[in-house]
């Protein structure tokens, strides 16, 4: 089963501060401040893309909202356009008009 993010970053941050707090036992293995280090900027640059997406998902909540109004006030409009052409000219010319409608 794949991680969470959670539980991605609380590995990492653990992972970090267990090398940190152990790096005289684990010099023997070459794993020591360095590659904290380096897992701690990776943990960093993921917490801020992590931050990046959900501000790219909220605008994107936002802007879809705003084609779904916009979306449906074009859609009353178009309707209420045909009505007016239905009411106003024949129906030989409302092909003029994109309308295919018989009555």
């Amino acid at each position: 089963m794949a991680k969470t993010f959670a539980q991605r970053l609380s590995d990492a941050r653990l992972m970090v501060a267990g090398i940190r707090a152990h790096k005289d036992e684990l010099a023997g293995v070459t794993l020591g401040e360095e590659q904290a280090a380096a897992m701690e900027a990776q943990f960093n640059k993921l917490r801020e893309l992590d931050t990046l997406q959900e501000k790219l998902k909220a605008e994107l909540k936002t802007c879809t909202a705003e084609l779904d109004k916009q979306a449906k006030e074009l859609d009353d409009a178009l309707k209420d356009a045909k009505k007016r052409v239905k009411l106003t000219l024949p129906q030989s010319l409302w092909q003029e008009f994109g309308m295919s409608d018989k009555k």
